[in-house]
């Protein structure tokens, strides 16, 4: 379902709801710039500005998406080790 409403500064915007959808959360090389990609497919996609501040995102089990920690204690969110072809030197329960 979709509406049409008007923003307190009088712009007229078509909106849709978001709950639900799946998409790929992209950093592009601008500074501070997010997009929210859903693909349609066939290739075929729309890319979404973020402009939530506290969106909630959930990582699928399949994401193939790790968390690290290097010895500054930077925190990082990347791709797992297995697709980087990284050994493991450690294992901590």
């Amino acid at each position: 379902m979709s509406q049409t409403i008007k923003t307190s500064g009088g712009k007229i915007l078509h909106e849709t709801s978001a709950s639900g959808v799946k998409g790929m959360l992209l950093r592009t090389p601008s500074p501070e710039k997010f997009l929210f990609r859903v693909y349609h497919g066939d290739g075929v996609f729309d890319d979404y500005e973020i402009l939530h501040g506290d969106l909630s995102v959930t990582i699928d089990e399949d994401a193939l998406a790790s968390f690290y920690e290097n010895e500054s204690g930077d925190k990082l969110l990347d791709h797992s080790p297995n697709v980087f072809g990284w050994e493991t030197i450690q294992t901590k329960k």
